[in-house]
């Protein structure tokens, strides 16, 4: 007998007989056949018992075996972190009107093994932009919604309860008669291996609605198509899609429609098919494999089956003849290749022409932006405020304490050093003088916000600051408490040695309290005990500042407000 083979046998039946016992888990059953709710048709009151008993004893773990379990309420099941079925137990809502599972403040939850019928949302779950959020659905079936099977929560505009930051998975699940399928406004969506037979007579309406970024691949679609305007994607963001059938009963109707319009510099949208069945004729309106509301940087469609269909239309609502004006070199790219079908390998003339001879302009800001007038008024006026701001009492910093002897720190002042606003914004081609200015208030320095803009990270490159590690090998700094005044923001702090290229992020502080006294060893940050490095400093003035517990509110920084630099030192041991 192999032993090792044996043993694990014995592992996997022993949690298996924990699993079947309900050991660990809250068994849902056991409430149903509680006295006061055994003789109920209605479970919705067991039910919501199971899930406070759930919170009550801190196991976060719920049970559903085997059966039907009929509701006429919405389940909130927050207070789970797992919801797991045995033999696909089906929960029933008998009025279509309400959703089944909800939890506008989940942060990580897996719901596995389950049939969902009926009601309007099925499982509707997110939470406010929650970091290092986790979400799975996996091995669910989905029958008769009304709204849509999954909606991660949020939508247009992205509204409160939106998962953006949270990690969604769903997979291995099958579909079938749902209004829409998934609604999703994650940052990192997948949506994978799966059966989606969409519902009969549904119209102006997509299966799937992306607001985020979203990875869809090995996906068996069926269309009804006995609608008007059917779609299979709305896109409203990015979409990676790969084997996708997209299927041709009754014709077929449109795989993507896209309303993401591109963006002029940065970061891009863009939609990606790869290794797909496309058949779109049953939407006359939308004949396409990509129909575009809107254009965004990248389309590629490779590899894919394209059946009787162009693979892009241009809405005629979009006026070609200015609408790339302003897009920065390398913003666009549009591949279609390796296809089969009559009109596969074409792109609209049009837009390609429209695109390659667009006009290139400088950035503009407009109002958005302070004048060099307005500016120097708002440094004068962030300048007399400094100097009513007294410097805080020395401060510690894991360990080390603020040095207030001069012989035992160097400053690194303007006057020392070179703090320089003409290099690039990291990533980007815009610089960072366009985003902030600098100032000076004795020995206080001024960094002063210019512009109102919500995805640039200005920095300011502190050049060739020599530090003699067996000295003053920490380097220290400390902003002036001026959250009286100014009340989003937060700061970012990067060192690079100049010999090797090596960067190292010391700090990225969204929260509270970033006007406490910091100090970093750079010897350990870059692993070298001796000698003399060169370094380059780059200090962030970034736009968005968290605040609360779970980091739920945030002030952004505005055009002339600002952020005191108390002081930065090369400090000794």
């Amino acid at each position: 007998m192999d032993i090792k083979k044996f043993l694990a046998g014995c592992v996997v039946f022993l949690s298996l007989v924990r699993f079947c016992s309900g050991s660990g888990y809250i068994n849902v059953k056991d409430f149903i056949e509680k006295e006061e709710y055994k003789n109920e048709k209605d479970h919705t009151a067991a039910i919501r018992a199971a899930f406070e008993e759930a919170a009550k004893t801190r196991k976060w773990a719920v049970f559903f075996p085997p059966g039907y379990y009929t509701i006429s309420d919405t389940i909130n099941i927050s207070s789970a972190g797992e919801i797991v079925g045995e033999g696909y137990p089906t929960i029933i809502q008998t009025n279509p009107e309400k959703d089944i599972f909800y939890d506008e403040n989940t942060w990580r939850k897996t719901i596995r093994g389950l049939q969902f019928r009926g009601g309007k949302d099925q499982i509707a779950i997110g939470n406010k932009n929650v970091d290092q959020g986790f979400f799975i659905i996996s091995d669910c079936r989905f029958f008769n919604s009304e709204g849509a099977a999954i909606r991660f929560l949020g939508g247009p505009g992205y509204e409160a309860k939106m998962t953006s930051s949270t990690y969604c998975i769903v997979e291995k699940c099958a579909f079938l008669d749902c209004a829409q399928v998934l609604i999703s406004v994650s940052d990192d969506a997948h949506f994978k291996d799966a059966w989606i037979s969409t519902k009969h007579h549904q119209s102006n309406k997509a299966v799937i609605e992306n607001y985020g970024c979203i990875t869809i691949e090995n996906i068996l679609g069926v269309p009804r198509v006995s609608g008007t305007d059917q779609r299979w994607i709305d896109n409203y963001g990015s979409i990676s899609i790969k084997k996708f059938r997209f299927g041709g009963e009754g014709g077929g109707f449109t795989p993507v429609v896209n309303f993401a319009k591109y963006l002029p510099s940065g970061y891009g949208t863009s939609i990606i098919i790869e290794d797909s069945a496309i058949f779109a004729l049953g939407n006359n309106k939308r004949a396409c494999a990509v129909y575009l509301e809107e254009i965004p940087n990248q389309i590629v469609i490779r590899n894919c089956n394209v059946a009787h269909v162009p693979a892009v239309i241009v809405s005629r609502k979009i006026d070609l003849k200015r609408y790339f004006d302003g897009a920065r070199p390398g913003m666009f790219h549009f591949d279609i290749s390796g296809n089969i079908g009559e009109f596969s390998g074409q792109l609209p003339e049009e837009m390609i022409q429209a695109a390659a001879k667009r006009k290139i302009t400088g950035y503009k800001y407009g109002n958005k932006q302070l004048t060099e007038k307005e500016t120097k008024q708002a440094l004068t006026k962030a300048i007399k405020r400094a100097r009513e701001i007294p410097s805080a009492p020395p401060g510690a910093f894991s360990g080390h304490s603020q040095k207030t002897d001069p012989k035992q720190y160097i400053n690194i002042t303007t006057s020392s050093h070179k703090w320089d606003l003409n290099d690039y914004l990291d990533g980007g081609t815009e610089k960072n003088y366009d985003y902030l200015a600098i100032g000076q208030a004795g020995d206080d320095i001024i960094l002063l916000q210019r512009i109102d803009k919500g995805t640039g990270y200005p920095h300011i490159r502190i050049r060739n600051v020599e530090v003699d590690l067996e000295k003053t090998p920490y380097l220290t700094w400390r902003i002036k408490d001026n959250s009286a005044d100014v009340k989003g923001g937060h700061f970012a702090v990067k060192v690079i040695n100049n010999a090797t290229y090596e960067m190292a992020t010391l700090i990225e502080n969204y929260n509270p309290d970033q006007y406490q006294y910091y100090a970093y060893d750079l010897r350990k940050v870059f692993g070298i005990d001796k000698g003399k490095i060169s370094l380059d400093i780059k200090f962030y003035l970034c736009n968005i500042r968290m605040y609360g517990a779970l980091a739920k509110d945030y002030a952004l920084i505005k055009k002339g407000e600002y952020f005191i630099i108390d002081f930065i030192r090369l400090e000794a041991e």
